[in-house]
């Protein structure tokens, strides 16, 4: 088996921590040692600060596999995630994760509209709605966190989310993530987009902790059991990763979780994928059609494309229902505009690092320090150029930590 084939079925199996090191053991057994722990450190790195020696040793390994795209593809997929971590997304989408998929191009007859619209009308039709994200691509959860609020006006009340741990039991009397919550959601994207969740009433749904053949089936049932159960007209929006959203599977025979779902409450789901037309820095890895998309509709939000009767495309017809676009990042001050706008600002200053690089900023909400910080980024070497990070609404506190993790500033920011 290919390091690619051993290293996909770790990510499978690295969302259920305390089975990992078992697998990795048996996985890994033929191969270097390094290989067996490239996930280990997407966990590992949140627990202990060591996010910068995480980064470091990926690297290492990537370095040993340069000669080896199919292997690059499967290790850039926990480098590119802790990328994501630490707020560095030019990087996080400057390594391709796997070959682009390429599909038929048929957009000559289609036209944009914008994609949040689309979704809440079709979210009427049904009473499942399911959207993935690649795990390195923080701006996917952007999408769920913008349709929350109407959703909910739609009727709306379970947020199911595949990254959670069910070992916090607390979350929804808590009301926002913790380290210990799960391991995408310490990205804080992602942590905020479950703190919106909390806010407006949705009960979070933890039912990702299964591996192996009976993963989809398990989540599935977990779903059904904390909604569908209690009530029979219950609505539930289901962020999840990938592939899991597909309805039907004409690779293989796999059965995912939309297609469980579909089975088991006979609701058919409206799902939304994200993942196949996304941008990149390394352009060669680009599906060739988002590019004829940015170029033809020149989109300044998320679209889905429509014909003239107002049906939908899909990369995958038959196998999930539509594709969100997205436009082309922009920066500034190092920083993405779809990350900092709208938000209060504060600019880097050398002290919070102690002035030694590579140091790691986080800004967490005064009276939470325990959540999962508002922003965090990680600054290779001495800028030259003005950095900033955002800030929450309510007081917050700037910590700084050095390359092995260790606290060497903590303070309040000035303008709260």
């Amino acid at each position: 088996m290919c390091i690619k084939h051993k290293l996909l079925i770790m990510r499978n199996i690295y969302l259920s921590a305390f089975v990992l090191l078992v697998y990795t053991n048996h996985l890994y057994a033929n191969e270097p040692s390094e290989l067996g722990f490239l996930y280990k450190q997407v966990i590992d790195a949140p627990k202990n600060k060591s996010y910068n020696d995480a980064i470091i040793k990926v690297i290492e390994v990537k370095d040993k596999y340069k000669d080896d795209l199919q292997s690059q593809f499967a290790i850039n997929q926990p480098l590119t995630t802790l990328y994501s971590y630490v707020g560095q997304y030019e990087k996080a989408i400057s390594f391709p994760t796997d070959d682009p998929l390429i599909t038929e191009d048929l957009i000559e007859s289609l036209f944009p509209i914008s994609a949040v619209d689309k979704i809440l009308t079709m979210s009427k039709e049904t009473q499942i709605v399911m959207i993935n994200e690649a795990h390195h691509i923080a701006l996917h959860r952007t999408l769920t966190t913008s349709l929350l609020q109407k959703l909910w006006s739609s009727g709306y009340r379970y947020l199911a989310i595949e990254t959670l741990s069910k070992r916090d039991v607390d979350i929804n009397i808590r009301g926002y993530a913790i380290e210990r919550s799960g391991t995408y959601s310490n990205e804080p994207v992602y942590a905020e987009m479950i703190r919106t969740a909390k806010k407006l009433g949705y009960k979070i749904i933890t039912y990702d902790d299964s591996s192996g053949n009976e993963r989809e089936k398990v989540a599935a049932k977990k779903i059904y059991n904390a909604s569908f159960s209690i009530n029979k007209n219950a609505k539930v929006i289901i962020h999840c990763g990938y592939s899991h959203i597909l309805e039907k599977n004409l690779k293989d025979k796999r059965i995912w979780l939309a297609n469980e779902l579909a089975n088991i409450t006979g609701v058919n789901p409206l799902t939304i994928s994200q993942t196949n037309l996304m941008e990149s820095k390394t352009l060669e890895f680009e599906n060739p059609i988002y590019n004829k998309i940015l170029k033809k509709f020149n989109p300044k939000n998320p679209i889905i494309l429509t014909d003239n009767l107002g049906t939908v495309w899909s990369t995958m017809p038959g196998q999930h229902d539509v594709d969100v676009i997205w436009p082309r990042t922009t920066y500034t001050n190092t920083r993405p505009d779809w990350y900092i706008k709208n938000y209060d600002l504060i600019s880097f200053e050398g002290k919070w690092c102690r002035d030694k690089y590579p140091c790691i900023i986080e800004i967490r909400r005064e009276h939470e320090l325990n959540a999962v910080p508002f922003d965090r980024l990680r600054i290779e070497q001495k800028p030259n150029e003005k950095i900033v990070l955002r800030l929450p609404s309510h007081k917050s506190i700037i910590f700084g930590f050095n390359e092995h993790g260790e606290q060497v500033f903590k303070g309040p920011t000035k303008n709260h």
